[in-house]
């Protein structure tokens, strides 16, 4: 089998992976080599590049990260079928296989928890078993736990704006909007940028389509999640953002969500580890990535997976 494709950026390789004629592209740090492999999953909509400012921690502190743009996202190819959790899963099982990751540590944002824990509860296959899971703010609890949720209901809720066709500039301006809770630095500003296209007359399209989108969503929306925590077998932990103050009411409820899926996972799972990042919103791995990293190194280190020190929060 040809060896993926690789290329060197700063303190990150650049990869592409072919699995079943799909191209799916990536970033790796593993400079130190040895270490324990973990594969990142962004969220839905995002792309590899959310783990840019906490994998080179996870590496100072004896992680080998990888992380995948998965199908439809980033710059990996974009199908017209296959936007379910299954068929996602499979493709990280071939990358898995193909990168020779052997028993890693799962690590999944947002929507891309719930798709670590669906791996980790549906196996990693050819005797291959993640040595544990780390959900960040995501893959936790279920949609249609909402008081009152629907799909109809929830699909008009967390629908994507309706961005294509803005200018760069612009949406610039949106991301970095003094009202917002968060600014975003520059490094933080072009991450965020990179889920977009830019075309020659420097508007922008999404990089997932939108009916891709919605797909996904709905996906999540039917995800058993808390059937998947009674097959999981390996160490977890849950990392939930905690606002300063919630804003709607909304936000409150999923508050209540995400305690009510902590609980639920903790009559389930062996060895579950739940910790609340405080003042931080939803992407974590920009509000507070050196935090977050060394979280990530203090569990797996605890847990005898890694021999090293935990690397410095900021």
């Amino acid at each position: 089998m040809a060896r993926p494709q690789m290329w060197f950026r700063r303190r990150m390789r650049s990869f592409v992976l072919v699995v079943k004629g799909l191209r799916l592209h990536g970033l790796r740090w593993d400079d130190h080599g040895g270490g324990r492999p973990a594969l990142l999953l962004h969220g839905l909509a995002s792309n590899a590049r959310i783990w840019e400012r906490v994998a080179p921690a996870l590496a100072e502190g004896g992680l080998a990260p990888v992380a995948i743009d998965l199908r439809g996202h980033g710059l990996s190819d974009k199908p017209e079928a296959g936007y379910e959790l299954a068929t996602f899963s499979a493709d990280l099982r071939a990358a898995v296989r193909d990168l020779d990751l052997r028993s890693p540590i799962l690590i999944g944002h947002s929507w891309g928890a719930g798709l670590a824990l669906h791996l980790a509860a549906s196996g990693l296959g050819e005797g291959n078993t993640p040595a544990a899971i780390v959900l960040v703010d995501g893959g936790i609890s279920q949609l249609d736990d909402l008081p009152g949720a629907t799909w109809e209901r929830v699909s008009e809720v967390l629908s994507p704006p309706n961005l294509a066709g803005m200018s760069r500039q612009d949406l610039l301006n949106r991301l970095s909007d003094p009202s917002r809770r968060w600014q975003p630095d520059p490094q933080s500003l072009d991450i965020m940028l990179s889920n977009f296209e830019v075309l020659p007359d420097d508007t922008v399209q999404p990089r997932l389509r939108r009916d891709h989108h919605m797909r996904l969503l709905q996906a999540l929306y039917e995800f058993r999640t808390y059937e998947a925590f009674d097959r999981v077998r390996c160490p977890t932990l849950v990392i939930s953002a905690r606002p300063p103050e919630p804003r709607r009411i909304e936000e409150e409820a999923h508050q209540l969500l995400k305690a009510k899926g902590i609980e639920r996972a903790g009559h389930s799972i062996a060895d579950l580890q739940a910790i609340w990042m405080e003042d931080t919103l939803h992407d974590i791995p920009l509000h507070k990535p050196g935090e977050l990293a060394a979280t990530i190194v203090a569990f797996a280190a605890e847990r005898g997976l890694i021999r090293s020190a935990m690397p410095d929060a900021g």
